[in-house]
């Protein structure tokens, strides 16, 4: 493993551990990075480095103070989180200034027109959903701003919807909690001598009333029934105890959220060096079957180079002995025409004689310049760079006489035989009779 994938596999702990077991300018060494570049990595990662003179102190013996490596913010974060919370929140005092979204929300809803069951509704994208009475407009607005006391100190603010119709949401990092605060409906009390029971002509919620009591609802998604988690405002539970168990509820939720990308960020570095590793064992076994290929190659080009070197050789005794018998043959057709004709010849025998002596002349491999001793006979091998440039070759035309190279070798079960390479087949055949 080179030192550069050490480096890379370096969480902030070993690095803070290197730093104070040796001196910065060995880690960068051994890290295969410079001094700057270390120093940079540190800057990101708020990791300490020794001062100047720690290592100096450490030679003459000293043991100087080792500087704790800081949290991280998730862990300064969550360390705040887990402090233990008040089993009961009170609300502000009439007197004390509340939160500016809980002053907005208050405005939203005291200009607000109630509907037929005397609710009024706020769904807007600065606030949390909310649908009360004009009797609890001033609990819910500061159930709002205790709970906002409770969580925005934390880094957990309450943002802006980036829809046109949604409404605001809590939101550390990408994790969302939708609040709701509502209102519930209950049955009508009976009055005396009357029934509750509803009429055939009447609503549902003509016979419901508020009731009073706020409920309070946490979700992750805006229409995420199904994680929805409610707290009712009843007479064992009051409304003190059920901010405190929905501020411990947001805390909660967001702890849980950083541990879990903090596991999420560990898993991914192991895939990351897992994925780089795998990568660097792939490249390795490619640069060989590469330089194993170059090789091949090379060998094959040198065998080739002297194989055809050889068949030139035996090509050009071949062409010169078709030349010599051609020559032979054109003499003794002269001889003859000659002899018949008493040493006179016509004037096409003279044609004839002048074409097939050119035609054996073309024949001669000596008209070509062959052999030449340096670029047609035997080399060195081991004197040809790799890769080449490889010796020239002739490359001769085959002779009409020569016989065709065999059919390829394939290997049947350890023997060897001699099978012609199969024929294309037809394509006009292929679909004969359909």
């Amino acid at each position: 493993m080179s030192q550069s994938d050490q480096r890379n596999e370096l969480t902030r702990e070993e690095l803070y551990e290197r730093l104070w077991s040796m001196p910065t300018t060995k880690v960068a060494a051994e890290s295969g990075i410079s001094d700057v570049a270390l120093a940079k990595r540190c800057k990101k990662l708020n990791v300490p480095k020794p001062t100047p003179g720690y290592w100096a102190k450490v030679a003459a013996g000293q043991k100087p103070e080792k500087e704790p490596l800081p949290l991280t913010a998730s862990e300064v974060f969550i360390q705040a989180a887990e402090k233990p919370l008040e089993k009961t929140l009170s609300l502000p005092e009439t007197t004390e200034q509340l939160h500016s979204l809980a002053t907005e929300l208050m405005r939203a809803l005291t200009a607000g027109k109630p509907d037929s069951q005397k609710h009024i509704s706020v769904r807007e994208r600065t606030l949390p959903e909310v649908s009360v009475t004009k009797a609890l407009i001033d609990r819910a607005t500061k159930s709002f701003h205790t709970i906002l006391s409770g969580v925005e100190p934390l880094g957990i603010p309450f943002r802006k919807a980036q829809g046109s119709y949604g409404s605001g949401y809590f939101q550390k990092g990408h994790d969302r909690l939708y609040l709701k605060i509502e209102e519930e409906l209950v049955e009508q009390p009976a009055q005396s001598g009357g029934s509750t029971r509803r009429q055939s002509w009447q609503w549902p919620t003509d016979c419901q009333v508020a009731s009073g009591k706020l409920t309070f609802s946490l979700s992750p998604e805006r229409y995420g029934l199904q994680k929805e988690k409610q707290w009712k405002e009843d007479d064992k539970t009051p409304l003190g105890e059920l901010l405190a168990q929905i501020v411990a509820e947001i805390r909660r939720h967001y702890v849980e959220a950083q541990k879990r990308r903090a596991r999420e960020a560990i898993e991914r570095e192991k895939q990351r060096v897992e994925s780089e590793r795998h990568w660097r064992e792939y490249q390795e076994k490619e640069a060989i079957r590469l330089e194993e290929e170059r090789k091949r190659k090379h060998a094959e080009a040198l065998e080739a180079t002297a194989q055809t070197r050889a068949d030139d050789l035996l090509k050009a005794a071949e062409w010169w002995r078709l030349h010599q018998t051609i020559v032979e043959f054109v003499s003794a057709c002269e001889q003859r025409w000659r002899k018949d004709q008493n040493s006179s010849l016509t004037s096409e025998q003279q044609a004839w004689l002048t074409w097939a002596r050119e035609n054996a002349k073309a024949m001669s491999p000596l008209e070509t310049g062959y052999p030449d001793a340096a670029k047609d006979g035997p080399f060195n091998p081991t004197a040809i760079p790799f890769g080449g440039p490889y010796p020239a070759k002739r490359d001769f035309p085959r002779p009409p006489t020569m016989p065709k190279p065999p059919p390829p070798i394939i290997q049947h079960s350890g023997s060897s035989e001699y099978v012609p390479e199969p024929k294309p087949y037809p394509f006009w055949l292929k679909y004969q009779g359909r």
